[in-house]
């Protein structure tokens, strides 16, 4: 009896390419008689070790190939598997001669057949998920795809680690609340991942799920192990203050119409020249030069200006621009009008109206396109740039500009312990999502209701929104500034006629004062009384 596996070439190996694959398959020999047993396992020639006999592990897939380990894992349990039917054969008294051994695989296969799809390995699994993911049927945005592949990627990272640790093959249903502490726990410990991206893990673990039991009708499902909040804790909501703002928009440095672009030119090695070009609806060609900086900064002005997301920004174009049909004070207000990239189902766009800031910005870079033509520039390919490829930009922009005021960040453990607050300066921290946040608070700041923020950010339940602002103490003291100021001053007014001008305004110094709680109430009625007397 002999077993022997080897690479299965249908043509001579001698015309094949190192980079051609071929499948891994086993030899049994009995009796000068011999069957071939598939391992379902395709390997590449250069990946192949001819010498795998002589090695201690019996390894025949090297480690050149990136799924070595299950790969070389897979032959050896269907070695096993062989070697198991042979002993079976063994202890009934029969020979185990070719025929019975291919029978008794026959009946295997057939039994695996009709066995539930749950015993489909994990980490094929996965790779087929990951197909799908990166496949045109797979219809979300490109910013989804990324975020879901890098948790994915972790996930078989960890997967394949446990399975050689353990010398298991993981199936679905072995994905436990035991696996997945596991899992949590090495996303903390050896990874360094925040409780917040841990969660986003966990997220991408329950659609896949959802999608392997639909395409492959297995029952499991991902819970979040007892023991284990995945909490940020409510930290600080990060904004852009007032006058920050204000600094991007008044910085001019960047702009290639001032002379002094040059010596930040040689200071930022990032700051390279930007050429917008389009074809206006005359099939006339146009183009503008600015520098990145320039373009980048305009872009973040015009995020806290609009509050909408950064892809929602850069696929923004001329015809997202209207002005009202009827006139309001005498003149016709203009405002952008688009449908969010996020919300799949939209009845009607979301609209905010144009300001200084932002006319000055859509002036500037519509100047010559049609409606049809993109707001800002893209890249040479027409390509917009990458949200990541952004946040590393403005990053370098705020530092430039001394946006360095010193932020809380707290670090939460697994059970949603805080283990340490520390402060880092805002422009190390920016990333685009700042300008929605600091679109939201700048309203708050302004007194705007709270459903017609949501009703410009497109936000369409509570939960969501209040995850964009912190309520802060100001906001509470402001709340109760003009409660029942109006009516109190009209009264006041007409037991005053009589009163003199220097008088009234003691006793409306004496007002502010007691409403600020710097004056008590029977202090305050003595001063009055003595006024008036």
């Amino acid at each position: 009896m002999g077993l022997y596996y080897r690479l299965d070439f249908k043509n001579n190996k001698n015309h094949l390419n190192q980079k051609d694959s071929a499948p891994v398959i086993i030899d049994y020999y009995y009796k000068g008689m011999r069957t071939k047993v598939s391992t379902g396992v395709v390997c590449q020639i250069k990946d192949w070790d001819d010498n795998w006999r002589k090695k201690t592990s019996k390894d025949p897939i090297k480690s050149s190939d990136k799924d070595y380990r299950d790969k070389n894992l897979l032959i050896k349990n269907k070695l096993d598997e062989i070697n198991g039917i042979v002993l079976t054969i063994k202890k009934q008294d029969k020979d185990p001669l070719v025929e019975l051994v291919r029978s008794y695989l026959r009946k295997e296969k057939r039994t695996k057949e009709v066995m539930s799809r749950k015993e489909i390995h994990f980490l094929p699994m996965i790779t087929e998920y990951e197909k799908w993911i990166n496949s045109t049927s797979y219809n979300n945005r490109t910013s989804t795809k990324r975020s879901t592949n890098t948790s994915i990627k972790q996930v078989r990272e960890y997967a394949s680690e446990y399975q050689t640790k353990n010398n298991i093959l993981l199936f679905p249903e072995d994905l436990d609340s035991d696996w997945v502490y596991g899992f949590c726990r090495w996303s903390y410990d050896r990874k360094g991942l925040r409780p917040s991206t841990i969660r986003k893990r966990m997220k991408a673990l329950t659609r896949f799920s959802n999608w392997s039991n639909e395409k492959y009708g297995t029952n499991f499902s991902i819970r979040k192990p007892d023991g284990i909040v995945l909490s940020d804790g409510g930290g600080e909501v990060i904004f852009f203050k007032r006058d920050e703002v204000l600094n991007l928009y008044n910085y001019d440095n960047f702009s290639i119409q001032n002379s002094n672009h040059t010596e930040v030119l040689q200071k930022e090695r990032r700051l390279t020249y930007i050429d917008d070009s389009w074809i206006d609806s005359e099939n006339k060609r146009w183009s503008s030069t600015y520098t990145s900086f320039e373009v980048y900064k305009d872009m973040l002005i015009f995020l806290c200006n609009v509050g909408c997301r950064f892809g929602d920004m850069v696929k923004m174009k001329i015809g997202d621009f209207d002005y009202d049909t009827e006139e309001i004070n005498g003149k016709r207000l203009g405002y952008f009008s688009f449908f969010m990239e996020k919300i799949k189902i939209q009845k009607e766009p979301v609209r905010v109206r144009i300001n200084r800031m932002t006319f000055e910005i859509w002036k500037k870079y519509s100047k010559n396109k049609n409606a049809h033509n993109y707001l800002f520039p893209r890249t040479k390919f027409g390509n917009a740039i990458s949200n990541q490829k952004y946040n590393s930009y403005i990053k370098e922009i705020c530092k430039h500009i001394g946006l360095d005021r010193g932020v809380r960040v707290r670090d939460w453990d697994l059970n949603g312990k805080e283990e340490n607050t520390s402060f880092i300066p805002l422009y190390s921290i920016v990333s685009s999502h700042i300008g929605r946040r600091t679109f939201i608070r700048e309203h708050i700041e302004l007194g705007t209701p709270i459903r017609s923020i949501m009703k410009m950010t497109g936000h369409t339940t509570q939960k969501v929104f209040d995850g964009y602002y912190n309520v802060l103490d100001k906001d509470i003291m402001k709340v109760n500034d003009g409660l029942f100021n109006q009516e109190l001053n009209q009264k006041k007014e007409k037991k005053s006629k009589s009163i003199t001008s220097e008088t009234e305004e003691q006793l409306k110094t004496l007002l502010r004062l007691k409403e600020m709680g710097t004056l008590p109430e029977d202090i305050w009625k003595e001063k009055v009384k003595q006024l008036i007397s």
